[in-house]
């Protein structure tokens, strides 16, 4: 019998935008997603996952690889031949990260972006072993913050790049970005698909089509990672989850809860758990 997969999330005051999250032993398949505002880094220890999305499922991981993901990058996490993983990752909000950029010398308007998905990298390896390490067992905030500033400076030199807006690419895709917009608000009301098609002037089949290809997620995908990013947001302020299931518009608790771990890997009651 396999032990107790362990989820544990550690978050520090001093480090403001910047969680981390061991996990030990576990099966969990995440489906296809994405995150609007957040990077994720993460270091596997043992096991192997198939960790990008369409097109790129030939993607694998396995122990010492590192996975670096963009904000709204198509990613998933599913085990290898149903197998189980421990791995270590890093959540650092779009916040966060231009800070750190601007501390980096990163000038400009441009959002900082990596360059690459899949690492198999000793260097980077290491580098992210001393830096989890040290935040999840140092209790001086002085050698924390300056080991995230030195760790990000050498990721960016070698696998980053300044992402600058297209203006006209914006443009191109601007129904999709008011379908956006339109879907992120209001999350405890129901939305049909008549009323988003409309607000953006296509037709519903023209609508799924065009938001599944720039986006690669149905609208009640995002609609549901809206609801859940929201829910954590909820869940850090305090509000029990019972009532945050109602504001962000699931059916019920156990409807958020199931919801929460699928997407998360974690049930909401673990996620709120802190070392």
């Amino acid at each position: 019998m396999r032990p107790k997969t362990d989820v544990i999330f550690y978050r520090d005051s001093g480090l403001k935008g910047i969680d981390l999250c061991r996990v030990e032993n576990s099966g969990h398949c995440f489906p296809e997603h994405f995150h609007d505002d957040l990077y994720i880094i993460s270091l596997i220890t043992s096991g192997a996952c198939y960790c990008l999305g369409s097109g790129e499922n030939d993607a694998i991981t396995g122990p010492g690889g590192v996975t670096l993901i963009n904000p709204g990058q198509l990613h998933s996490g599913v085990p290898v031949d149903s197998g189980h993983l421990s791995y270590t990752i890093c959540y650092i909000t779009l916040e966060a990260m231009n800070s750190l950029a601007r501390d980096l010398g990163m000038i400009g308007n441009a959002t900082p972006e990596f360059t690459a998905s899949i690492l198999e990298d000793p260097l980077i390896t290491a580098l992210l072993e001393n830096l989890f390490r040290t935040i999840i067992s140092s209790r001086d905030s002085l050698e924390k913050e300056a080991l995230v500033l030195s760790a990000f400076h050498f990721i960016f030199s070698r696998y980053g790049r300044q992402d600058k807006p297209d203006a006209n690419l914006k443009l191109r895709h601007q129904p999709v970005i008011r379908a956006r917009d339109l879907l992120s608000r209001e999350l405890d009301r129901k939305l049909t698909l008549e009323e988003v098609s409309q607000s953006v002037g296509l037709s519903r089949f023209h609508f799924l089509r065009t938001f599944k290809r720039e986006t690669g997620l149905s609208p009640h995908q995002y609609r549901t990672l809206k609801r859940l990013e929201t829910a954590k947001a909820l869940l850090g302020k305090g509000m029990p989850a019972a009532q945050v299931a109602l504001e962000t518009g699931f059916t019920d608790q156990s409807h958020f809860s199931n919801t929460f771990r699928r997407y998360l890997g974690a049930t909401p009651k673990q996620y709120l758990v802190r070392s």
